[in-house]
């Protein structure tokens, strides 16, 4: 796991993406938060009236810096059994899971120096700043603690699905579809739920929140998704009856930011616990035969099938019968399940590879 030579071959393969990721967070985080006190400076000077406000895009942040840390692990799997160039690597005197760990241990040192990196060039511009006359630098704390963990458990579980997959675009497509899954099943159930609740106004009444909340601890995502960090020290007006401002005083309570529970923190705990293992269980054990297919062990083909299926007609039900008409309901789940099927099968039969060493 500690051998040179596999770290000198997972930096050969992800140089690049690992450097794009650096770069990419050193600019969204450290830099971004730099020439927003900068702004906020100048607006200070030259605009009349101007109130202290700033908003941390998370979101935004933490999407970029997980498409280039699956990009990562599709590479370092995916793109080896895509080019068939595992079979060189697996014939160097070292364990399968010692190259499987040496993958794992290779990002996530990548993810928490640059997490480390962003933390500490946050807190000096923070000292040194425009923003340090306004704000409170306890919530960027909660931030980096959340997302490094979060970023940790999306890479593991990226790498889990590559020791499954046969190739990159299986591995890429799959993960994705899986983690924006907890979002998307809520949706599709609560279409089921309304079709078959006639008019009951009870049963109608958002099931998809109620589903929601249940499937988000299923999801690594679930720390920062009311993870929320903003200052804003525009005025609160007072109005009369006819709406004419009577009197106007700063914002009392500037920071709105809101930090999640530390409990939800064993969401992507629980990721890392259970898919780092296993994924390592089942690196070991991967046919190399069946690379290039989408799914490698034929068992867990008829599994695969079925739950693509079920979610895809679930889909079609309601896009084609809505949440009103029931027979359009099983006629949409019945076309795209036949149309899932008959690709699917059609899919699962081709092995897609570059002979390239």
């Amino acid at each position: 796991m500690f051998h040179k030579a596999l770290w000198m071959r997972q930096w050969k393969q992800g140089k690049y993406i690992v450097l794009l990721f650096w770069l990419s967070s050193l600019y969204l985080l450290p830099y971004q938060y730099y020439s927003a006190a900068q702004f906020q400076l100048n607006m200070s000077k030259y605009a009349q009236n101007h109130y202290y406000q700033y908003f941390f895009n998370i979101p935004y942040t933490l999407f970029i810096q997980s498409a280039m840390l699956l990009l990562l692990a599709c590479i370092f799997i995916g793109w080896e059994r895509h080019t068939q160039s595992l079979d060189f690597l697996w014939a160097m005197p070292f364990k399968r899971k010692d190259i499987f760990l040496s993958k794992w241990l290779f990002g996530i040192v990548n993810i928490i120096s640059v997490q480390i990196a962003c933390w500490i060039s946050m807190y000096i511009i923070y000292k040194g700043s425009f923003h340090h006359g306004y704000q409170t630098f306890t919530p960027f704390h909660f931030y980096f603690v959340y997302t490094t963990i979060v970023l940790i458990a999306l890479y593991t579980f990226v790498l889990f699905i590559g020791s499954i997959t046969g190739n990159i675009i299986s591995q890429s497509l799959l993960s994705g579809i899986c983690l924006c899954l907890p979002f998307g099943l809520p949706l599709l159930i609560s279409g089921f739920m309304y079709v078959h609740s006639g008019d009951s106004a009870k049963t109608k009444a958002c099931p998809e929140c109620k589903y929601g909340d249940a499937f988000l601890y299923t999801s690594p995502l679930n720390p920062v998704t009311d993870l929320f960090i903003e200052f804003d020290y525009s005025p609160v007006y007072d109005l009369d009856v006819n709406g004419n401002i009577i009197s106007s005083n700063l914002n009392k309570e500037p920071n709105h930011s809101r930090v999640p529970s530390a409990w939800k923190l064993l969401s992507p705990i629980s990721f890392i616990l259970l898919f780092l293992p296993l994924g390592a269980y089942l690196y070991v054990r991967s046919p190399n035969e069946q690379n290039g297919r989408i799914v490698l062990f034929p068992n867990l083909q008829k599994w695969f099938t079925a739950c693509t299926i079920l979610c895809f007609s679930l889909l079609g039900g309601r896009f084609f019968g809505g949440t009103d008409s029931l027979w359009g309901y099983y006629i949409g789940v019945l076309i795209t399940s036949i149309i899932s099927y008959v690709i699917l099968v059609r899919l699962l039969k081709w092995k897609f590879s570059f002979n390239t060493r």
